[in-house]
């Protein structure tokens, strides 16, 4: 049992944040044998990122000028690796997500290597959702803070496939995750009858008003990645057009090859294209989407997301904010917070950061064994 002492908790105010058994066990005063002081600091449910590439972790900073088109037909079909080197990849990938307070996250599977990236995923210590193919996730074995899910090629597969892994994730009980890059691919899976609450769409850039609608009738969960899909020429991210029909969108980082690792540029991105637009978004709800909406969109809302009591807790202490008045320390966070502000992150009651140092992985250590890796895909 631990407490976390005398933090801002949003909507609350100085609370202490009691953990009991990795659960969160009260909001209010209390006493613990193990106790973390949060004077100063803003407690924060950990972010969710619903949709990254965790094993392209080594390409950090390589496609700045890349198009999609180019780097779906040129670069990653070099990304061969062998089993070792996936785990190397998404252990990199998963301890940069925790070092950002990036508690869970959707990781697509590369699908070579199932087995290396479940185990880097629990090695990792993050709280993951491994999206598989529906043939794995038929063996799929859930382990400690691991969970499957069908990732399904979306349109670039059959109705009949698609169909398929959809009837394979809800016989499992999983969440369907999948790309949705034209017009159309959501009004033919309406059509079918396939739309439900248990499937997850990312991008949907080019989707029309009433596909979104469509998604947000059937309680569908969608994402944005509006760093990636800015850069590489999706079309303007579709973040204020899914909250106009009545959604709410969760946030992704996708690939860091142009995008950095953490939810604060997917909140401030978000943020500065829908103003461009002239939707008057304000900032401080964006952490909904990088948390308790982005929980929802995959499944782990009753499980995660928001500092509540009976939830999960993971848990994010954040620096820097505590000269601002309650009203403006959201917004605060969202406008101009970063990595380095990220002090404390516990994940299921366990702290793997403290005072911002991780306390289980070395980052540095971590990059230098895939950096080979980059260099081959590059070269």
């Amino acid at each position: 049992m631990l407490v976390i002492k005398g933090g801002h908790v949003p909507g609350v105010g100085v609370a202490d944040v009691l953990v009991s058994d990795g659960v969160i066990a009260g909001i209010g005063s209390f006493s613990a044998p193990e106790a973390i002081d949060a004077d100063g600091l803003v407690v924060l449910p950990g972010f969710v990122d619903t949709h990254r590439h965790l094993v392209q972790a080594p390409m950090r900073g390589s496609g700045a000028d890349l198009s999609l088109g180019v780097f779906m037909a040129e670069v990653l079909p070099r990304l061969v690796l062998s089993p070792a080197e996936v785990r190397a990849a998404v252990l990199l990938g998963a301890v940069e997500a925790l070092n950002a307070g990036v508690t869970t996250v959707l990781d697509w599977g590369h699908g070579s290597a199932v087995e290396a990236e479940a185990e880097a995923l629990l090695a990792s210590g993050i709280r993951a959702v491994h999206g598989v193919s529906s043939l794995e996730a038929q063996r799929y074995a859930a382990a400690g803070l691991v969970t499957g899910a069908v990732a399904s090629f979306g349109p670039m597969l059959s109705l009949e496939d698609n169909a398929r892994d959809i009837a394979v994730a809800r016989s499992l009980g999983m969440v369907t995750t999948m790309h949705i890059t034209e017009a159309g691919a959501v009004a033919r899976l309406a059509d079918a009858g396939l739309l439900g609450p248990d499937l997850h769409f990312v991008h949907g850039n080019a989707a029309t008003d009433d596909e979104l609608r469509m998604l947000v009738d059937a309680g569908c969960g969608l994402t944005a990645t509006p760093p990636v899909e800015s850069m590489m020429g999706h079309g303007a991210p579709v973040f204020g057009r899914f909250l106009s029909a009545g959604g709410a969108p969760a946030l992704g980082v996708d690939v860091v090859i142009n995008s950095s690792a953490d939810m604060f540029e997917q909140m401030r991105a978000a943020l500065w294209l829908e103003r461009l637009r002239g939707l008057p978004l304000a900032a401080g709800p964006l952490l909904r989407a990088a948390s308790s909406d982005g929980a929802r969109a995959i499944g782990l809302g009753d499980v995660v997301g928001s500092l509540q009591v009976g939830k999960r807790a993971d848990i994010v202490l954040v620096d820097g904010f505590g000269h601002l008045p309650p009203d403006l320390v959201a917004g605060g966070i969202v406008a101009t917070a970063g990595v380095s502000d990220v002090r404390t992150v516990l994940v299921d009651g366990r702290v793997v950061k403290r005072d911002g140092l991780l306390l289980d992985h070395d980052l540095s250590g971590l990059r230098a064994a895939v950096a080979d890796v980059a260099r081959r895909i590059l070269a």
